[in-house]
């Protein structure tokens, strides 16, 4: 085989690893100090509406908050006892198509913000009511008094791109998928949605995807 049909073949075939491992690797990318400096500065902030005031993400306001270790989070029916939340840790879950989030930590802000990791190559990453409310669940069935906890908690999403991916440049909303059935409780959570969670998105060049090791 010819030296540049070699080389065409391991570019082909690292650029498909890169791919499918590009969510796994970046979730565990967030416990990498020099990743997280890198994307803090490319981090775009995703509004409803021009109106809305802009805020900065808690991960680069308190990125000496940064998480240094992860804990694996195992399926609700082998869930023994509740634990506590803790700060500075990456929380990810062995659990296949987990609701709303690929992972996510808590930083020690006023008050304690919740930060969820959103791995995507689609440009558009819109979730449900019932969808945020089973993740809230999920939450409460980990977390040792997740419900009064979680009540001034502030909430953000960091949508986390591939370069080459189509770009997120819209506010990602929360939807009612039964409007002819919407309850008391689909409606809070959609204003609660548009109201109070921050959203962020950030593209990652090819020189600075995460690699498998």
């Amino acid at each position: 085989m010819q030296q540049h049909y070699f080389n065409f073949l391991i570019s082909g075939l690292t650029d498909y690893l890169i791919s499918e491992n590009f969510g796994r690797c970046t979730v565990f990318a967030f416990l990498n100090r020099s990743f997280v400096r890198a994307i803090e500065r490319r981090l775009r902030e995703l509004r409803p509406s021009p109106q809305r005031q802009s805020h900065r993400c808690a991960l680069a306001v308190y990125s000496q908050e940064r998480s240094t270790r992860h804990h694996v989070l195992p399926p609700l029916e082998h869930v023994s006892e509740r634990i506590d939340v803790e700060c500075g840790v990456l929380y990810v879950t062995e659990v296949e198509n987990f609701p709303l989030v690929d992972g996510f930590f808590f930083v020690k802000s006023n008050p304690m913000t919740l930060v969820g990791l959103q791995i995507t190559t689609v440009g558009g990453h819109h979730t449900t009511a019932s969808t945020v409310r089973q993740f809230t669940e999920c939450l409460a069935a980990y977390f040792n008094g997740w419900e009064e906890l979680s009540r001034d908690m502030s909430w953000e999403m960091i949508y986390v791109q591939h370069a080459d991916s189509t770009p997120m440049n819209d506010w990602q909303g929360c939807d009612v998928v039964n409007s002819n059935n919407l309850t008391e409780e689909g409606r809070e959570i959609a204003a609660f949605w548009e109201e109070k969670v921050r959203q962020y998105q950030v593209s990652i060049p090819s020189e600075d995807a995460p690699r498998s090791p």
